[in-house]
């Protein structure tokens, strides 16, 4: 009954420390990061079962800072659908991404050495340990490693799977081991295009047909770009090429829309309809490729994308956009399939948006990218300075300013239930992240005060919500840090925050705010 006092005094010695070490970080904003960051590294890594390894547990308790064997199931089911994608008692590498990316830019800034070695240890233990026989990591949405057993473990079929949700960084796993960089992109061309005439993919890495999703495409288009920007290969830049014109080439040319799932068919609405998972993750990744390459085409598909989108799915009635359009533009209205069972056979059309996007689904998949959607029109700016993108991520800034984390889009929704009751505490870290983000964007890009207030206003509300014991949980109603909750995303926004606040201050007060110098990127994905 002890334990948890112990570790509450050596957490109040721990933050005393941090703020000593953290000299970089001026605000509370910064301090709190650093200190997650040092106790997931004091008490995140895998000490469990028979043999204990340097690599970051997905789920930690903040009550005991240990990984619970049988995690509380919490808002589970409306969270991933399936327990296996929280990486029960276990470690996966694809979550860490943006906790990595955040390690990453907080050594930079600290030139704290101990970061940088706990970060290689980790990723090099992880790619020389946790590969199967095709060279794929064992990473992703189906499988994980259970630290308890040692075992590298999964749930239906234990596939190879990755989407844009995630970015991955690459140039990172590149650095540590370049070789197993490259069996990896190569087992995605040989098992994940299962159609080398017509770029044609399977989400899985199995070599069959299968769900051709965009979002996965998007990741795979970011890997083929990145080994061309490292080898010079065309035979790379062609493959790249060959996925993009695959969803290219299936649009409605009078919109330019073209369906999530093009295999699908026009008998299930993911093959038949445009969702926010192109606008958000796809296009994203298009434009990560034009950084690849610099290649024009992937940057104006994407600019297409985008514009068809912002013509037509934004209701200028309501100042929202609509969740899904049909392939001739006109919107999808609701209400919403309901069933209580997402894997169900209506599952899928469950999830189908209708109506108005839901800002804060609880879903960590699915169709609705409302938020990655607005980072993007942001992004989109910056990349080409059409005032159009400028506009509806303006349009997207005050939608989330009037409309609180949590709050439901439509009562009518297979996770009604969560949003009656865990979602009327808050939302989730990642979503908080990319929101905070989303703003110091804005405010980078127009100048207005009122985007870092947004900013400052959600990051507060997510420390008084989330923070607890050195840690940030991942949603306000549960008492774990969880890796796919997106907590980096939060902790890398608070030390984008923390950096701006800092040059503000800085700056002389009736000078103009000049970001041009920070040493962050404002792009957290």
């Amino acid at each position: 009954m002890q334990r948890p006092i112990v570790l509450w005094i050596i957490h109040v010695f721990l933050f005393a420390t941090t703020l000593c070490w953290s000299g970089e970080y001026s605000t509370r904003y910064g301090q709190i990061a650093t200190e997650c960051v040092k106790t997931l590294m004091q008490y995140g890594t895998d000490r469990y079962g028979p043999q204990s390894a340097p690599v970051l547990v997905s789920i930690l308790d903040t009550r005991t800072l240990e990984c619970p064997a049988d995690p509380e199931s919490c808002d589970e089911y409306f969270r991933v659908t399936r327990r296996e994608r929280r990486n029960p008692a276990g470690a996966n590498l694809l979550f860490d991404m943006p906790l990595l990316k955040t390690m990453k830019v907080m050594a930079n800034l600290s030139h704290d050495d101990s970061i940088t070695a706990f970060m290689n240890e980790y990723v090099r233990y992880y790619l020389e340990n946790f590969v199967d026989d095709k060279g794929f990591f064992w990473w992703g949405w189906h499988r994980h490693v259970d630290v308890y057993t040692d075992e590298m473990t999964g749930h239906s079929g234990r596939h190879h799977e990755i989407h844009a949700i995630h970015g991955i960084d690459w140039d990172l796993l590149w650095q540590i081991d370049r070789q197993a960089v490259i069996r990896e992109i190569e087992a995605i061309w040989q098992w994940h295009v299962i159609d080398k005439s017509t770029g044609e993919i399977n989400r899985h890495g199995d070599g069959k047909p299968g769900c051709d999703f965009s979002m996965s495409a998007g990741a795979f288009m970011e890997a083929f770009a990145f080994l061309y920007s490292k080898t010079n290969d065309p035979a790379w830049l062609e493959r790249t090429h060959l996925i993009a014109n695959y969803y290219w080439q299936r649009r409605n040319p009078e919109t330019d829309l073209f369906p999530e799932r093009p295999n699908a068919g026009q008998y299930r609405f993911d093959g038949s309809s445009f969702v926010t998972s192109i606008t958000g993750p796809y296009c994203h990744s298009l434009f990560r490729v034009y950084e690849y390459t610099g290649q024009e085409c992937f940057r104006d598909q994407a600019k297409a994308l985008l514009s068809a989108y912002a013509n037509l799915g934004f209701d200028p009635q309501s100042g929202k956009f609509w969740g899904a359009l049909q392939l001739d533009g006109s919107p999808i209205p609701g209400p919403r399939i309901y069933t209580e069972n997402l894997d169900s056979a209506e599952g899928y059309a469950a999830a189908q948006p209708r109506g108005f996007l839901d800002l804060w689904e609880p879903y960590i998949a699915g169709y609705q990218y409302p938020i990655y959607t607005a980072q993007n029109y942001a992004n989109a700016y910056r990349i080409t300075g059409n005032e159009l993108f400028l506009d509806r991520a303006k349009r997207f800034a005050d939608w989330i300013e009037r409309v609180p984390p949590g709050s439901p889009e439509t009562e009518q929704s297979w996770y009604q239930e969560y949003s009656r009751g865990p979602g009327q505490q808050g939302t989730y870290a990642g979503k908080y992240g990319r929101a905070i983000s989303f703003f110091l964007q804005m405010f980078a890009l127009a100048n207005e005060q009122r985007f870092i207030d947004s900013a400052r206003s959600l990051a507060d509300e997510a420390i008084e919500k989330l923070y607890a014991n050195g840690l940030l949980k991942g949603h306000p109603a549960k008492p774990t840090y969880e890796a796919v909750d997106g907590v980096g995303y939060l902790l890398y926004a608070l030390i984008q925050l923390d950096q701006i606040i800092e040059m503000i201050n800085s700056t002389d007060h009736q000078q103009e705010v000049n970001l041009s110098g920070l040493e962050i990127e404002l792009d957290n994905w």
